[in-house]
């Protein structure tokens, strides 16, 4: 099964063969600029060929005319794809669970692998500060996976400044893409083009392809057995769209997460009196109480919580690692191969032993 060491070790492999690449060169100086006029011409044409691209994003098309030299995120995990196609962010948002250069633990040798650490900066939950973000002097915005809803004010202020690249006007499918639902490969193909490296973007959803597929073979039997991802707030439970990103997860290791009806929004809260009319068939649900551990008694104390199928049958998933929450939210490259890792021994728990009907 793929885990971040392969990834590392891919990293560690590369540094040694620049390694052994910088001693063969030292050997004398005609040789090294001979082999450095060689090498540094196919690089910049291919760099030059990828410039201008046109974006069509669910904001309008968006010109780059150049290759970024200073990238700002804004949203939660827009730099750590970047950091996965090599790219550097000058500047990102502040990590949420507090990892320090606003970067999950997973996706750290990706960081470093890419380069510089990025400053960090308060995105703001409601509106952008745009003369912070001027101030980074970037060459172009990714706003990919926002913190709140950009608005067309908003989108034509900070594209004064530079490029803002949004989320794909649609998706791979052909069908309009809606926020916070976007597929990691529609993604990472987007800020691919915007970057110049759709070459790393096709390996890395090849390799996450591959480990999606490692579980699917060892788990025929999920086929068609339903789960939900959800949590507590507010005195309710409530559970994501099919489309968020963590509920991809489970649609890519073979699990039914469309089962769930009532919602277009981003989640769906359920109020006590609906809880088994909503959820009382799944197979399996994943609670998210890691940040908030105090949900779980509140889940269990719900009257109807008892009855609930996937509480019967064992079915239930008690996130609490705060690591592996992140991970699973993240939904970047390095973090997806993390989350299988945490993920499935989980969920082969709770499922151990069903079948669909």
């Amino acid at each position: 099964m793929h885990t971040t060491t392969q990834r590392r070790a891919g990293v560690i492999g590369l540094a040694a063969v620049a390694a052994l690449t910088l001693a063969a060169c030292s050997s004398s100086a005609s040789e090294d600029e001979a082999t450095e006029s060689a090498s540094a011409e196919p690089t910049a044409v291919a760099a030059d060929a990828a410039f201008p691209v046109t974006l069509d994003t669910a904001m309008g098309e968006v010109t780059v005319e150049s290759e970024p030299q200073r990238v700002v995120t804004l949203g939660s995990h827009e730099h750590e794809y970047l950091y996965a196609l090599g790219v550097a962010p000058v500047a990102v948002p502040v990590s949420w669970q507090g990892y320090e250069n606003g970067t999950g633990p997973w996706a750290e040798a990706d960081m470093n692998a890419a380069g510089d650490a990025p400053e960090t900066f308060e995105p703001g939950t409601t509106t952008y500060d745009a003369e912070l973000i001027a101030s980074f002097e970037p060459d172009l915005i990714i706003a990919t996976y926002p913190n709140h809803t950009m608005t067309q004010e908003e989108y034509d202020l900070l594209s004064g400044i530079a490029p803002v690249v949004t989320r794909p006007a649609t998706g791979s499918d052909g069908a309009e893409t809606v926020e916070w639902g976007v597929t990691l490969a529609d993604e990472l193909s987007l800020l691919a083009q915007a970057t110049g490296t759709e070459d790393e973007a096709a390996s890395i959803i090849e390799e996450l392809d591959g480990a999606f597929a490692e579980v699917r073979d060892a788990h025929p039997e999920w086929e068609g057995l339903t789960s939900q991802v959800g949590g507590f707030y507010e005195g309710q439970a409530f559970v994501y769209a099919a489309s968020d990103t963590r509920n991809q997860f489970l649609a890519n290791v073979g699990l039914d997460v469309t089962a769930v009806e009532g919602t277009d929004a981003a989640w769906l809260q359920i109020s006590a009196e609906q809880l088994d009319t909503t959820l009382g068939d799944l197979d399996s649900v994943v609670w998210q109480v890691a940040t908030t551990p105090e949900a779980k008694d509140e889940l269990e104390a719900l009257p109807l919580f008892a009855s609930l199928n996937a509480t019967e049958t064992n079915g239930n998933v008690w996130l609490t690692d705060t690591v592996l929450e992140g991970a699973f939210f993240a939904n970047s490259p390095s973090s997806i191969l993390y989350t299988i890792d945490g993920m499935v021994p989980l969920l082969e728990t709770a499922l151990e032993g069903k079948t669909a009907e």
